[in-house]
């Protein structure tokens, strides 16, 4: 009887132990938490994965999220820099003729006293003579031409001398030049704050997202940083040759975007703001290729019937016909680049036309083209063949 009293509080004890969480505990112990405060920060950088020995957080964090954006870290500048600035300097010197009809005289003699006249050039808006000598007289200027004559005309003595860029490493994303002053935005809208930047004219930046609103393109130049194509154009990094090169070198002319580049055995060589062919004298999409280099030459016309629009240009330096009266060259006279301006040729500062006249052979390929689709297809006409008349002042070597 005793026996009994004493088991049953035991086994009640037993029960209640085997019911108890503590029990539970003891016989299936829990996983600890991973002690994450006794990993040390990662070093600043992008980790895709876990790298598991350190916490990705702080600036690694920063810079995945920058990573997710497009910015590669570390964000890297353009593989490229200004060619040689001697490439700007003039094969000839030019003048600038004012007023209307203007005679050309046989000698300094009678130009100052108005004898025998060689020939004479027509009223225009755009008349520039070469000039290899000159004389002031009376406060008059007359200066002597190539081919010999005197003409009264202004000397030019500033030209313009921005550059684009040579490459030795393409790069990984687009990018393009402002062509006007513009500071830039927290968001790609003209709403948007500003960021407090500005950007001069004419100043490179790389481009890591497009998007399109208020009825531009806006670049993403920078985190949190945009600037509309209003203000700045965009060159498209495109390696592949298109249809029918077959040398892999070739001249790509964006219409839309008004920009040149050069490429070689698949990679960018050379870029920079263009003008190209304005209204109905736009520059034909198409492939063409190099069929004559002058590294001087006089181009002039008129393409309205009262000739008010005539234009005669001595000494333009560098020019590559690749279509026809058609030519990529460069110009001395005052412009604005990255808009349409031209009689159909793609206009480039002089540095910019030299460096391409330099690199270009006879016979490379030139691809002009529009993304947006607006300019129209011309009609096939052989290659080679000038739709106007071509003057060439003086022979010139051929590269």
């Amino acid at each position: 009887m005793k026996l009994t009293n004493l088991l049953l509080p035991l086994v009640g004890v037993a029960m209640l132990m085997a019911a108890s969480p503590v029990a539970t505990q003891a016989a299936e112990p829990a996983v600890p938490p991973v002690p994450y405060y006794d990993l040390p920060l990662c070093q600043p950088g992008y980790y895709p994965t876990d790298p598991g020995d350190c916490l990705p957080l702080g600036a690694s964090q920063t810079i995945a999220q920058l990573h997710q954006s497009g910015f590669a870290y570390p964000i890297r500048a353009l593989a490229a820099a200004k060619p040689e600035p001697s490439l700007s300097d003039l094969p000839v010197r030019v003048a600038r003729i004012t007023g209307a009809e203007t005679p050309v005289y046989a000698s300094l003699d009678d130009a100052l006293s108005g004898g025998t006249v060689l020939r004479t050039i027509p009223d225009g808006g755009s008349r520039y003579v070469t000039m290899i000598d000159l004389a002031v007289s009376g406060g008059r200027t007359f200066v002597q031409t190539m081919d010999g004559g005197w003409v009264e005309a202004t000397p030019v003595y500033s030209w313009p001398k921005w550059q684009g860029l040579e490459f030795y490493a393409t790069p990984q994303n687009d990018f393009g030049w402002t062509i006007n002053p513009t500071p830039s935005y927290t968001q790609p809208s003209f709403a948007a704050p500003e960021t407090g930047k500005q950007y001069d004219k004419y100043v490179e930046f790389q481009i890591y997202q497009v998007v399109e609103a208020e009825g531009y393109e806006w670049y993403e130049v920078g985190p949190g940083e945009w600037i509309p194509s209003l203000k700045s154009r965009r060159l498209v990094v495109d390696t592949t040759p298109p249809q029918g090169v077959d040398n892999n070198r070739w001249i790509s002319i964006d219409l839309y975007n008004q920009t040149l580049a050069a490429y070689e055995d698949g990679r960018l060589v050379f870029a920079a703001v263009v003008g190209t062919g304005s209204g109905e004298l736009y520059s034909d999409p198409g492939l063409y290729y190099i069929y004559e280099k002058r590294e001087l030459e006089q181009m002039q016309g008129s393409y309205t019937s009262d000739r008010s629009d005539f234009y005669s240009l001595e000494g333009v330096p560098w020019a590559m016909y690749y279509n026809h009266a058609q030519a990529i060259h460069g110009i001395y006279w005052p412009a604005s680049l990255g808009f349409t301006q031209s009689h159909g040729c793609v206009n480039m500062f002089p540095g910019d036309a030299h460096w391409l006249f330099n690199w270009a052979k006879l016979g490379d390929w030139v691809y002009v083209h529009d993304p947006s689709g607006q300019t129209p297809m011309p009609t096939p006409t052989p290659i080679g063949t000038p739709a106007q008349e071509i003057i060439y002042p003086t022979p010139t070597a051929q590269n």
